[in-house]
């Protein structure tokens, strides 16, 4: 009631002191001088108000962050929507809900959030002041003619800010003194010793040399920006006043927000900006009540279009969801063509539904017509920005690096998830901004470190020459190496936990990233029984794919044409394989790319036209009958992080021929396969040869294949990575109580 009484009081004083201003002013004449005469500098100033609302919400942060994981946009949103209180309700209405937001989502106690507003409020407070005496000292000195009104100003800062202080050491002590409890009801006194000791508590915890140097920082900024703002206004107005000059006057204008009074500041606005305008700045009254008038309507709507949106962007009391968290949302660099990656994701994102999970996935780049045509219909990808036609040059790169630098625009979507999955670069660093601004957990997977940041020996030998927008991005990287480093290290490094495809990267990966991780390899579907198929199904007859025959035996490799794979070792060990076994072909699917063309080219030099069949794009039931009704599996990619076409054909029985190095290690087993030494051709020649001849080795070769491939089947990998989301999402829905308590 009290609050009620006051806002009455307020609103009369605020009513009478805009009476008293239109007694001393024409009102033609105020309109006449509050047209614009300058829209583009109108523009600018409602930017600049936005960019000086992040500052002072990323200020706001910086106490926030040790009490609670609250995001970026939610504390820009609870300052914005608490300012809007305060305008339309100045009685210290957003302030109050502002700890109640706190409370209700993070579970800050309403002391400890107190002391965070108190610490915000007072820098601003803290700065105007300053700024004041500091001209008022200036003035004294004789090196500039102080304006009239200067040192008054300067007092009424200092007191308030002494006033304010004084409040923030001595409340807390008459809250918690015998005469509180003497004269309060019991209940009302406790409740008010407890919320001053969370507030002593909280102020003590957070201030500290560093942050104080953070805060400083961040407000002198705020408050340089919002005074270069304030000569807009007349630039605006198509007004004549030195830039400096309008820069020092500002301060004092920023005392009327802190006096009491009545919505909008209506009244006490008017006659403060007359005041400074025109007994600071020495303008004509006429002519200063028309410029306050503007910037008082500027102001207005500002306050009004921020507070209402970020109204709905507060958000409500986080819940524990009944059977814990659901809502996963799962991020990728693309879905452009058929590789390893993409379908890792893919199938996370299935298995995780099947688990009941609500799991939406998110890409910079779709093409369904390229990456698993028959599987992506089910995941329905989802892009982060709206697709570029597809006739726009370089459109890959493009939607990728839009999609990087413009997070923070559209992080506002993934509000409402429990968790993000992360996968691959730039993904980790989306998921990073997510976690940031809109306090969401993120687990990041790894199938390698970023290639464009750590590139491979292979890399560096071949380039990547089979696309163009890969070339384009490695250009961008060179040229801005040092922050894509940062960041991609920064994302990765404060990842709420780390997942990544097997022990042998997972190994590079840690010495590169310097943090623990969780193997989660790569998996395969595993048959319960049937596989390795019968010697007849896979050494005899014979099939049509493409309008291409393919004879059984045949030597299968899958993997995309890229020269990194290094297709052309096969090739040449195949030149080998035919002079002891002539009927044995080498079937490669997969849709052709630049390098297609060089690897043709390379099996027409060699002879071997109807030894290797380029099948060009195929469906997945087309794979899987090619899986099964091979006779080996040849895998000649030098410097695998892992290899999911090696542990595809182990699910099928099929014996695996690679390099004794790198990823192959690890997914070929003891008698699984054979790894012949290092780009020894003809040591792998002799591999596959083996193989060949001796079909009975063959077949046990095969079937200790599929049982190693158990090892690797998909719902162990679904396993770990539930393990992880569950995880992040349940200690982040824990941290407000935790940090409450503490």
């Amino acid at each position: 009631m009290n609050r009620w009484v006051r806002l009455g009081l307020q609103t009369a004083f605020g009513l009478a002191l805009l009476w008293l201003w239109l007694r001393t002013v024409s009102l033609p004449e105020v309109v006449a001088h509050a047209r614009v005469q300058n829209w583009w500098a109108v523009a600018l100033m409602i930017v600049l108000f936005l960019v000086t609302s992040v500052i002072r919400a990323r200020r706001w942060l910086l106490l926030l962050r040790p009490l609670a994981p609250v995001g970026m946009v939610r504390a820009f949103a609870m300052n914005a929507a608490g300012g809007l209180l305060n305008y339309v309700l100045p009685i210290r209405s957003g302030d109050a809900a502002r700890a109640w937001w706190l409370w209700r989502r993070h579970r800050i106690p309403a002391g400890s959030a107190l002391a965070t507003i108190v610490i915000d409020k007072a820098c601003d407070l803290a700065a105007v002041a300053f700024v004041l005496a500091a001209l008022e000292v200036v003035a004294l000195t004789g090196a500039a003619n102080a304006p009239r009104g200067l040192a008054g100003a300067a007092a009424l800062a200092i007191a308030l800010l002494a006033a304010v202080l004084g409040t923030a050491l001595t409340g807390p002590r008459i809250a918690r003194s015998r005469l509180a409890r003497r004269v309060l009801p019991a209940g009302l006194a406790a409740g008010l010793a407890g919320q001053a000791f969370a507030f002593r508590a909280g102020a003590r915890g957070l201030w500290t040399p560093e942050l104080a140097a953070r805060l400083g920082a961040l407000t002198a900024l705020a408050l340089v920006i919002d005074a270069f703002n304030f000569t807009l206004l007349f630039t605006a107005v198509g007004i004549s006043v030195p830039t400096l000059k309008a820069m020092a006057a500002y301060p004092a204008l920023l005392l009327s927000f802190a006096v009491p009074a009545g919505p909008g500041y209506l009244g006490n606005l008017e006659v403060a900006g007359s005041l400074v305008l025109g007994g600071g700045l020495g303008l004509a009254s006429g002519v200063a009540a028309g410029a306050i008038v503007l910037y008082h309507a500027i102001t207005a709507a500002n306050a009004l279009s921020l507070g209402v949106l970020s109204l709905f962007l507060v958000g409500g009391r986080r819940r524990a969801r009944a059977g814990g968290p659901r809502r996963i949302a799962v991020f990728h660099c693309g879905f452009t063509y058929s590789g390893g990656g993409e379908r890792l994701v893919i199938e996370e994102v299935l298995g995780l539904r099947r688990r009941g999970y609500e799991v939406e996935c998110y890409a910079p780049t779709v093409d369904a017509s390229r990456c698993y045509p028959d599987l992506i219909g089910e995941v329905q990808v989802r892009t982060f920005l709206p697709q570029l036609p597809r006739w726009f040059p370089f459109r890959e790169a493009v939607q990728m690096a839009a999609t990087s630098l413009l997070m923070p625009l559209y992080a506002w979507r993934f509000r409402g998830v429990d968790a993000i999955v992360g996968c691959n670069q730039p993904s980790a660093w989306i998921a990073w901004w997510a976690a940031r601004l809109m306090d969401v957990p993120y687990v990041v997977y790894l199938n390698q470190p970023n290639r464009l940041v750590y590139p491979r020996n292979i890399d560096r030998q071949t380039g990547w020459v089979s696309n163009a927008d890969y070339r384009l991005l490695a250009a961008i990287v060179l040229r801005a190496a040092r922050f894509v480093a940062w960041a991609d290290r920064r994302s990765v490094q404060e990842a709420d936990q780390l997942l990544v495809n097997g022990n042998y990267i997972g190994d590079i990966i840690r010495r590169t990233y310097r943090r623990e991780a969780v193997d989660c390899p790569a998996g395969c579907h595993v048959a319960g029984s049937g596989f390795p198929l019968p010697i007849e199904g896979r050494f005899s007859g014979g099939l049509t794919i493409n309008g291409y025959p393919i004879r059984r035996p045949y030597v299968l490799l899958t993997n995309r044409h890229y020269p990194q794979k290094r297709f052309d070792l096969a090739i040449r060990a195949m030149l080998e394989v035919r002079k002891r076994n002539p009927r044995a072909q080498l079937v490669v699917p997969g849709p052709s790319t630049s390098h297609t063309d060089s690897l043709m080219t390379l099996v027409a030099e060699l002879g071997l036209g109807d030894a290797v069949l380029l099948l060009g794009a195929i469906t997945e039931d087309e794979l899987q009958a090619l899986y099964e009704g091979a006779a080996v599996y040849v895998y000649p990619a030098p410097e695998e992080d892992f290899g999911m076409g090696v542990i595809e054909s182990m699910a099928k029985g099929i014996p695996v021929v690679a390099w004794n190095q790198a990823g192959p290690t690890v997914t070929v087993g003891p008698g699984t396969g054979y790894l012949a030494e290092p780009l020894d051709v003809d040591d792998y020649a002799a591999g596959i040869s083996k193989l060949l001849e001796n079909r009975n080795e063959n077949q046990a070769t095969g079937q200790r294949a599929f049982e190693w491939a158990r090892r690797f089947d998909w719902e162990r990998h679904i396993d770990v990575l539930e393990r992880a989301v569950l995880e992040v999402a349940r200690a982040h829905e824990e941290v407000g109580l935790q940090a409450a308590s503490a």
